[in-house]
């Protein structure tokens, strides 16, 4: 099985496990820069300046598409039309309309499209999501969820990531509100958000305050910052990469009408009948797994699967764009400084 990599920043992870796989082939990778050129070498593979020429020459039954956001549905365009199944990074696109614009012309060309949120592959997020699915906490009334964290400031060098397109949420944020759906199967109904860019005084968001509300009254508290030094992240608390130093502090909470649960530590909060009520000691239960996985190569051995004809993509075109249409109304209320009506996203 042949395949190829457009995009060398998070792309680079994809190349390398694939050059450890047994039955398939890194064709060629396409990036621009010392980076990229330094990329390809360690991974002794052509490197292509022009990725439309790299699909164009090259033989392909996969591609894995890792490009900046706004060249996503040309990439993928041109993969379709070749026949050239496609995991794509998320966010799927830029906007919602180019979601649905990118799935329908997939399914429309019989082509697989498997979009990039790798962390439904997490063994700690599937175990999350069935504790949820089991009522440890019974209905769920709110979650509280926070990326809080400082990236190292050469990470801002690259022009795309403080212009419009890049920023935290869009880069972030979009796995927060993806984990939360996928774990809770909620469907966000609207977002009320408020943004602020004076920590570096860029063009996009620095952090950024939500409230979603999703069917059946529940409510999302949401705080995304990459400006503040802080352990309260995904990356910094769930020790999947072993780039970013771990804590063992919590970054999402979830409220249940019998009891509330914290994440990634897997504690749980109840009282019993007999001793309900604040006046009487908590009831603490640790539902912690005992492994863990790489949710990435999990996700890169699936889509191998997906590409044979083994299996039907995790997360279809349609999950990746409803996922979007929340982050669209995230970035509508910011401008508008209005609540706005989730849209988009189309039918399963």
């Amino acid at each position: 099985m042949k395949l190829a990599v457009l995009g060398l920043n998070h792309g680079f992870v994809f190349a390398s496990e694939i050059k450890k796989m047994k039955g398939v082939t890194l064709v060629a990778v396409a990036g621009q820069g010392p980076l990229a050129e330094r990329s390809a070498q360690m991974l002794d593979v052509p490197l292509y300046g022009d990725y439309e020429q790299l699909i164009e020459e090259r033989q392909l039954d996969g591609a894995i598409i890792a490009l900046p956001n706004q060249l996503h549905k040309k990439a993928a365009f041109l993969c379709a039309n070749k026949g050239i199944g496609v995991l794509i990074e998320k966010p799927i696109a830029d906007t919602v309309a180019d979601g649905e614009d990118i799935t329908r012309f997939f399914h429309s060309h019989g082509v697989p499209l498997m979009v990039g949120h790798h962390r439904r592959f997490s063994k700690k997020i599937n175990h999350l999501k069935s504790l949820l699915s089991e009522g440890v906490i019974g209905e769920l009334i709110s979650v509280h969820m926070v990326w809080a964290l400082a990236k190292d400031k050469p990470y801002f060098a690259q022009e795309w990531r403080v212009n419009n397109g890049g920023g935290p949420l869009l880069i972030n944020g979009i796995h927060d509100i993806d984990n939360l759906r996928y774990v809770t199967d909620l469907e966000i109904e609207s977002a009320y958000a408020v943004a602020r860019h004076t920590i570096r005084g860029q063009k996009v968001e620095d952090s950024l305050t939500a409230i979603l509300e999703a069917a059946g009254g529940v409510v999302i508290h949401y705080f995304l910052s990459d400006g503040v030094p802080s352990p309260w992240a995904y990356e910094m608390t769930m020790n999947e990469n072993d780039k970013y130093p771990c804590y063992k502090e919590d970054c999402y909470h979830f409220y249940g009408e019998k009891g509330s649960l914290a994440f990634p530590s897997f504690r749980c909060y109840t009282y019993n009948e007999e001793q309900y009520g604040w006046e009487h000691r908590l009831i603490e239960k640790n539902y912690s797994p005992t492994d863990n996985n790489d949710p990435i190569k999990e996700e890169l051995y699936h889509f191998i699967d997906v590409l044979a004809g083994k299996d039907q993509p995790a997360v279809p075109g349609e999950e990746g764009t409803r996922t979007l249409a929340v982050l669209e109304a995230i970035r509508k209320s910011v401008r508008e400084k209005s609540r706005i009506t989730v849209r988009g996203g189309l039918n399963k």
